[in-house]
């Protein structure tokens, strides 16, 4: 009986023993659950999706302006034709959003395009759409000139040939209250040349 009240007592024992030094032991984080992101992606994430230096200098672009497109066609004189260009920033200033509207070659003119600067391409991207045609135009590039000289470069639909055609757009802000922008594609040579050009004033 004696025996079997000792061996009792031992286990009881050995068991507070065991308890005593759980209690001590540092308390194991719980294992990350599988995709749970980490500290560094929760980071990167983060700036992915934060206005920084690039989106200030598109704020240089924001306003009321005036302007006057110049139109150069191969075998023709140039053409001009005028218009008002309004730009804002939105989305908490992640995006510049621009309209024009005017005349262009007698008919009324409405084109609309969406500037951005991607945090993880870490490149500016553009569309671009009038009521000229039904497609979107998209270009990607860099800016240079501490932010005040955009170069952009994509491919649009050729309505003659149906084929995609090189583009390539220069926008700068001469002056806080002057801008211009040129189109540069293919001419009928194939080589590039100038196909518009914009200036515009700033009015507000």
């Amino acid at each position: 009986m004696k025996r079997i009240v000792c061996t009792v007592l031992a286990l009881v024992m050995l068991a507070s023993v065991v308890a005593l030094a759980q209690e001590k032991k540092p308390a194991t984080p719980p294992a990350q659950k599988p995709g749970t992101p980490d500290a560094a992606a929760q980071q990167a994430a983060m700036q992915a999706t934060m206005p920084g230096e690039h989106h200030a200098h598109m704020k240089k672009l924001v306003g009321e302006f005036d302007y006057t497109i110049t139109m150069v066609m191969p075998g023709m004189p140039p053409q001009e034709y005028k218009g008002h260009r309004s730009a804002k920033m939105v989305m908490g200033d992640r995006y510049l959003d621009e309209t024009y509207t005017g005349t262009f070659m007698g008919m009324p003119f409405e084109g609309h395009g969406v500037m951005a600067y991607d945090n993880v391409q870490k490149k500016y991207l553009s569309t671009w759409m009038d009521n000229m045609g039904t497609g979107i135009m998209m270009e990607s590039g860099q800016c240079a000139n501490n932010g005040t000289e955009w170069t952009l470069a994509g491919d649009m639909a050729d309505p003659m040939t149906g084929k995609m055609v090189p583009m390539r757009s220069v926008t700068k802000m001469v002056d806080a209250d002057h801008m211009t922008m040129d189109m540069y594609g293919a001419g009928p040579d194939g080589k590039e040349m100038k196909m518009l050009s914009i200036a515009a004033t700033r009015t507000k």
